[in-house]
């Protein structure tokens, strides 16, 4: 009787250690941030991870709430650039909880409510920021003239200090995940990019046909030089091949006159003889007195040619 009347106050005795550990023991996670409350009043921060100690309930309790990074994305809506066109501009927001305690003094711990609130004031300073720029700084054929990075420092500066100090979040990051335009001022737009396109390789062009011409013109001019230089060489050595034929010719006429004139008679019958003509001449005339009976009388030889210096 005395081992289970000891064996049932041990168990009690285990039990009220159990309550009384969960009542004064809570635990942090690595991915959380508590708030201790006293009757319903914050009395203390726990942001480290680990076991921590209260009042039992009702007393104390601890108000838990996520610090991981979370990310909200955006709802679609329209806006107007400095130049007046629609754009659809959808953002993406990376966010955390820096301060739980005025989280939860803001949101009560409303994740959907503060995330249509981010949403709302993440939009309006979008549109804001975005009437300061024109359409051809979001989206050009030319990147230093694209200024998407500058819209996005400025949409998370005007809305990081807004939201840290009214529901102590940090924004992380804000990013513009993809433009697009409305259904209406996409054939206008795509008119404006083609003509665009048209004056761009008009002037790609023009400036070929400019490139080209000065190309043409120094290959006239070169080719004039080259021919000129080349007519100078040819004319040159022309002049030099005469001088050395008359040279040789006058040579082989000093050595054997007597030949030298038989033979340049002989070729100037040839080209008289060989035509279909009829001549009347004095067969004593060289060089047609070679047609005479060898017996008969020639004419005297003709001076040698003279070699040009």
């Amino acid at each position: 009787m005395k081992i289970v009347l000891f064996c049932r106050l041990l168990l009690a005795l285990v039990l009220l250690a159990l309550v009384g550990y969960g009542s004064l023991c809570f635990q942090v996670a690595e991915t959380e941030a508590g708030i201790v409350t006293r009757f319903g009043r914050p009395v203390r921060v726990v942001i480290e991870p680990g076991l921590g100690f209260k009042l039992p309930w009702p007393f104390e309790s601890v108000v838990r709430s996520d610090a991981r990074l979370q990310l909200l994305e955006g709802r679609v809506s329209e806006a107007l650039t400095a130049d007046k066109r629609n754009v659809i501009l959808p953002f993406f927001v990376v966010w955390r909880i820096e301060d739980p305690l005025i989280w939860q003094r803001s949101t009560q711990g409303n994740l959907a409510g503060f995330r249509t609130n981010l949403d709302s004031v993440v939009t309006s300073a979008r549109n804001a920021a975005l009437g300061r720029y024109a359409f051809d700084q979001l989206i050009s054929v030319r990147p230093e003239e694209v200024r998407l990075d500058e819209l996005e420092n400025e949409i998370a500066n005007a809305v990081g200090a807004l939201v840290r100090d009214s529901f102590g979040v940090r924004v992380q990051l804000i990013g513009l995940s993809q433009l697009s335009l409305p259904a209406a001022n996409t054939p206008f737009v795509f008119d404006r990019m083609r003509a665009e396109r048209a004056q761009f390789a008009a002037a790609f062009r023009a400036e070929g046909q400019r490139e080209a011409e000065e190309i043409r013109t120094a290959a006239d001019v070169e080719k004039t030089k080259l021919l000129a230089e080349a007519r100078q060489y040819a004319d040159q050595r022309a002049g030099e091949a005469e001088a050395e034929a008359a040279r040789v010719t006058a040579e082989a006429y000093r050595r054997d006159p007597e030949l030298f004139r038989f033979l340049r008679e002989l070729e100037a019958l040839r080209v008289v003889a060989g035509r279909n003509i009829t001549l009347v001449t004095d067969d004593r005339t060289p060089p047609f007195h070679l047609l005479l009976p060898s017996d008969a009388p020639r004419p005297p030889l003709a001076p040698p040619p003279v070699s040009s210096p």
